[in-house]
């Protein structure tokens, strides 16, 4: 009986040994997995841990973590100053600390910029609603002169670079979210060659920015106003393979010319667009691009198929991008009481014999409500795309009726042998 206790606790050191005897790099990638708390539990449980916890170079204080310790700056001062090594990676939500100790976050930054650091993540805000819990926070003069910086997301902070400031040379992410940027004559023209993903939400202060990013592969934009997005800046971007650009509903700002951006964006893959920006498209039709030949994603936000502007400028888009293989509407909320189009602008020869979806492979609708011009539109669809495979319509439970709507669907002519439908029908 004691010979074989001996034997099991045997067994059970030699598979602690091994987990031990691990190389420190395999525990960092187990430790960057836990929690604080977890990772900070592990080390005071088994002492051969206690020297991974204080060197693992990813420290992560998620908006839960600070949130539930009322101390957070005395918890996060006691794990930075019992740290030894080199920290690349730390994000920290510090939308629960006030505005008069944002000093505490400026010595953080010194000391990290001290430190190695290379992705950096600063959360002044509440995501999940977007609300905005302290004032924003002004970032240090010691953040501008990290050269190792690879990536960047900051959101609810003021962005007020050094006169020496020139762009983080080898930052190749950058997220901002509700940033203010003061960019002056010195400042204005942002060197970041290695730049490839860029994302910019409700920021004020980007028309005086422009920024140098040839290898710049995605792009994502969304504004309250257009004049607080120039787009020009991003023009000689050749490399550029999404592009998405939202807006906001009350936007009432001249649309911007989209010719000429597609023009120099001859790589776009994957096209985002509110409907505010699809305006430009119907108005500038005469100078619109021969082709997009490299287009394979169309994606159509808030798109209204009972507004003759937004399906001409679809018709146009179809048009010029031979290569489509995916189509993706996010259609706008219906609004009871309102006039509903019945006139089918898909039918014709002129449309029958353009050829337009000969290797469309996906359709997918979002809200879609059943209209009668909508069933147009599917129809058309099912009818001209010999490749279609897969359609997917996610009803709006309040506008549609699934029964009559399904059936009807399914009823459809399709150029497709191989063709599925699926339809959702969204309960509220």
């Amino acid at each position: 009986m004691i010979s074989s206790c001996l034997k099991k606790l045997k067994v059970e050191r030699d598979k602690v040994d091994r987990l031990t005897d691990l190389p420190i790099n395999v525990k960092h990638q187990i430790q960057e997995y836990l929690s604080v708390e977890e990772a900070a539990r592990m080390s005071v449980l088994s002492r051969p841990w206690k020297h991974i916890w204080v060197s693992v170079p990813k420290l992560v204080f998620s908006a839960d973590f600070c949130h539930n310790k009322p101390l957070i700056i005395d918890v996060i001062n006691t794990i930075l100053l019992q740290h030894c090594g080199a920290i690349k990676t730390f994000l920290v939500n510090i939308s629960s600390i006030p505005s008069s100790q944002h000093s505490v976050i400026d010595e953080w930054l010194l000391l990290l910029s001290r430190n190695g650091i290379m992705n950096l993540t600063l959360e002044n805000l509440d995501k999940d609603r977007l609300i905005l819990n302290n004032a924003p926070y002004k970032l240090p003069s010691c953040l501008y002169g990290i050269n190792k910086l690879e990536s960047l997301s900051l959101s609810n902070c003021t962005f007020r670079p050094t006169c020496s400031f020139t762009g983080f040379h080898m930052l190749k992410n950058l997220s901002l979210l509700k940033v203010v940027l003061h960019l002056d004559v010195t400042t204005s023209f942002l060197w970041m060659p290695d730049l490839v993903f860029l994302q910019v939400k409700l920021c004020i202060g980007f028309p005086n920015s422009k920024i140098y990013a040839p290898k710049l592969s995605q792009i994502l934009f969304f504004t309250m106003r257009t004049k607080t997005l120039e787009l020009g800046h991003y023009m000689d971007c050749r490399m550029l393979t999404t592009v998405i650009l939202t807006s906001s509903r009350t936007n009432q700002d001249k649309p911007k010319n989209m010719t000429y951006l597609l023009k120099c964006w001859p790589e776009v893959r994957n096209f985002g667009l509110h409907t505010y920006y699809l305006k430009s498209v119907t108005t500038e039709a005469e100078r619109f691009p021969t082709y997009l030949n490299n287009l394979r994603t169309l994606l159509l936000i808030e798109f209204d198929f009972d507004d003759e502007d937004h399906i001409f400028a679809l018709l146009r888009m179809l048009r010029i991008s031979p290569n489509l293989d995916n189509l993706v509407f996010w259609l706008s909320s219906k609004k009871k009481g309102g006039i509903e189009v019945n006139v089918n602008h898909f039918e014709g020869p002129a449309y029958r014999t353009l050829g337009l979806l000969h290797k469309l492979q996906r359709l997918i609708i979002k809200n879609f409500h059943g209209s009668t011009t909508e069933m147009f539109f599917v129809r058309f669809i099912l009818a001209s795309a010999p490749l279609l495979l897969i359609t997917v319509l996610n009803e709006d439970a309040e506008s549609v009726h699934e029964s009559k709507s399904s059936k009807e669907l399914m009823g459809f002519p399709r150029a497709s042998p191989k063709l599925k439908i699926y339809v959702n029908h969204q309960k509220k």
